[in-house]
């Protein structure tokens, strides 16, 4: 991580301010989880017992974290990084590979085994959530909640920022 954004990081003044905003991508996230499990049951259904578990997914490049329970009422809450409530696993890393291997854009084998990106916890849980996406094939505007009208250019869109993202961390 290059030293501004490592100062940006570490902020107070950033987690003060994303905590302060974390009503929007809870929002967001939450009305496109719940729109997908209206869509698309059978990916909830492959969860298993994993959609009742929370994952936490902490980007190492952001003040906060985001914990994932997929089949809460509320499933995405933003809290702060040294948020230490239980969960049954956490995947850590920068945000640009989480999204991508949430998006199915990056391979999840090799960023966890080039040590891109750690897992802890239950190991089974992550497992569960790594092979149900895998097997949905869900794009990024599948993972937004785009409306059907706008999906094209929100997985163009995403998919852009994700590579210009992923170019920026490698430079």
């Amino acid at each position: 991580m290059s030293p501004r954004l490592n100062r940006i990081v570490e902020s107070a003044a950033a987690e003060a301010a994303l905590m302060a905003l974390r009503a929007i991508p809870e929002a967001v996230l939450g009305t496109a989880i719940r729109r997908l499990r209206q869509r698309r049951p059978d990916v909830f259904e492959r969860l298993g017992t994993a959609a009742s578990a929370t994952v936490v997914l902490a980007p190492t490049d952001l003040p906060v974290l985001f914990r994932l329970t997929p089949d809460a009422e509320r499933p995405v809450r933003v809290a702060r990084r040294d948020d230490d409530r239980p969960s049954a696993a956490r995947i850590s890393g920068p945000l640009v590979l989480l999204l991508g291997v949430l998006d199915g854009g990056l391979d999840a084998d090799a960023a966890f085994f080039s040590r891109e990106i750690r897992v802890s916890g239950d190991t089974e849980t992550v497992v569960s959530l790594h092979n149900t996406l895998e097997a949905a094939a869900l794009s990024p505007s599948d993972l937004l909640g785009a409306p059907a009208w706008l999906r094209g250019v929100a997985d163009a869109a995403a998919r852009g920022a994700l590579s210009w993202g992923q170019a920026r961390r490698t430079s």
